[in-house]
């Protein structure tokens, strides 16, 4: 599955949910760690105050988080 430039994107259900096992199949990031605290917990229609779009930057790069018209959501770089 490619976005309109023809790279890679990737298209996620809800979080919330199937839980992070769900997305990491297991192995989320707190996997073997014994931690019992639950990760932040961020509502996608928020992020993008009600749009579709949202600009999330990581370490200096850029990535956009877009809410598809099925209700999927989908982060390119």
């Amino acid at each position: 599955m490619c976005n309109d430039e023809g790279r890679p994107k990737l298209a996620l259900g809800s979080v919330a949910d199937r839980g992070l096992d769900g997305v990491f199949g297991g192995q989320g990031p707190d996997a073997g760690q014994g931690s019992d605290i639950a990760p932040p917990l961020h509502d996608a229609r928020a992020l993008t105050e009600g749009g579709s779009l949202v600009r999330i930057v990581l370490d200096g790069v850029t990535y956009t988080l877009r809410i598809t018209r099925n209700g999927k959501l989908i982060l390119t770089k």
